[in-house]
């Protein structure tokens, strides 16, 4: 018996569809390269992505969580780095189909290996997608992927065509291929940080500042040494950034102190929103600048910019109510043995914090949550709120966190903190001559 050929149309529409799958693939294996250099920025240098918006369209939100960070653990590739590996499967598969198109001998082998890789990729993604809902922060790239994803599951069930019913062959082609990708992407998957490695440098400023005799007669150069070279390029433009930023001189407000004297060398003003992981990022931060830094070196100011119309007549953006609670609680507690906690505990619970879940992190009490509602509703409150967001506008505020050393607009590089902290505020240091020559654009 004759083997049957396929038809001249049914040919055709398999090249047309494998074209179309080989631009999808590669529209991805692009996309998902360019999230793995942002996420390599992210941890070594600190930069704002350009696909964090806010606190709710963020990709660092979403790659900072902890299936994120479970996924780079467990497998030693990034989640970034699995977008990247899947697309690459689909885009020799496709281009395979293509070449098999153009011959008489069947394909069903390679049609059921894109059926079911891309069948897979499009359940994973609702999956990472019902994730983001419960954390309530998406990924922009992260959806234009998924897009990429169904359009190419799509293609792959809808316009491809076997009559072949074998999976045996289709699942060690398409796994085959996966693990040849894993391989490969092994090894810049080791070499992604885990963690933000600025951050992660900020412990051993404080065995740097006396381990021999050179460091104690200058602890910066030793720290600026011991920081990678991307953090220290980082450190220059920060550096570049502060002094070319206006003095704004503002008297310091005892009442606003959450750390250090009113007299302190180098004083710190911060401007945060409760649901920015940014914010949280640099408060872990600051936190452990408090443990490892001389006493009395530095104070720190806790001012409010929450990312809320209801509040905040400078954004657009309408909220809950959620960033509005949290900042006049904060205000109200300002002083109090209480703020720390409340505040620390509040950004840990950020991605599932409700007004309600507030009230509980501050305890059961119905006289002191009595006491406090008062606070929160009263017109001083809210007058303090106002001051809050009217200086950050004096500064052109951007976005959360905004960071002030000194009345001058910084970054909320924690390298660069600590640097202006070694030199109790003296940004012409001459150990700063090492860093490398800030980006010529900033400079513009």
């Amino acid at each position: 018996m004759a083997i049957p050929q396929p038809s001249r149309s049914a040919s055709n529409t398999s090249t047309r569809a494998a074209i179309t799958l080989i631009i999808t693939s590669l529209l991805a294996v692009l996309l998902s390269i360019y999230q793995w250099i942002e996420l390599v920025q992210l941890r070594t240098a600190g930069d704002t992505l350009l696909c964090s918006f806010n606190a709710t369209f963020n990709c660092a939100g979403v790659w900072n969580s902890a299936l994120a960070q479970s996924v780079h653990k467990a497998t030693y590739i990034p989640v970034v780095g699995w977008g990247l590996a899947w697309s690459f499967v689909v885009f020799l598969l496709a281009l395979w189909l293509l070449i098999q198109a153009k011959k008489p001998a069947p394909a069903g082998d390679t049609v059921r290996a894109l059926r079911l890789t891309t069948g897979i990729g499009a359940l994973v993604c609702i999956l990472l997608l019902a994730y983001s809902v419960s954390i309530k922060i998406f990924c922009p790239t992260c959806i234009l992927f998924y897009l990429l994803v169904a359009a190419a599951a799509y293609l792959a069930f809808r316009r491809l065509r076997t009559h072949d019913h074998g999976w045996g062959q289709a699942v060690l082609l398409s796994a085959g291929l996966l693990l040849v990708t894993l391989a490969l992407l092994l090894y810049p998957g080791l070499n992604t940080p885990r963690e933000n490695l600025i951050a992660a440098q900020l412990p051993t400023a404080s065995a740097e500042q006396t381990p021999s005799p050179a460091a104690a007669r200058n602890p910066l150069e030793e720290f600026l040494n011991s920081l990678p070279m991307g953090v220290q390029q980082a450190t220059s433009d920060s550096l570049a950034i502060y002094r070319r930023s206006p003095l704004l001189e503002k008297p310091v407000d005892p009442k606003r102190l959450a750390f250090g004297p009113a007299d302190a060398p180098v004083r710190l003003i911060e401007w945060t929103d409760i649901r920015c992981p940014h914010c949280k990022n640099l408060e872990t931060a600051l936190s452990e600048l408090r443990k490892i830094t001389e006493p009395g070196s530095w104070s720190q100011e806790s001012r409010h910019f929450p990312l809320d119309s209801q509040c905040n007549s400078k954004v657009s953006r309408a909220g809950d109510g959620v960033s509005c609670l949290a900042a006049k609680l904060e205000i109200c507690l300002i002083g109090s043995p209480d703020f720390a906690r409340v505040r620390t505990a509040m950004f840990e619970q950020q991605d599932k914090l409700t007004q309600e879940s507030i009230w509980d992190i501050v305890g059961k009490d119905p006289a002191r949550r009595t006491s406090l509602q008062t606070c929160v509703d009263s017109p001083a409150t809210a007058a303090i709120l106002k001051e809050d967001i009217e200086y950050a506008d004096q500064h052109k505020i951007e976005g959360t966190p905004l960071v002030v050393i000194n009345g001058r607009k910084a970054t909320a590089l924690p390298a660069a903190i600590l640097s202006l902290i070694i030199t109790k505020g003296h940004d012409d240091d001459p150990a700063f001559l090492l860093l490398p020559s800030p980006d010529p654009e900033i400079l513009r």
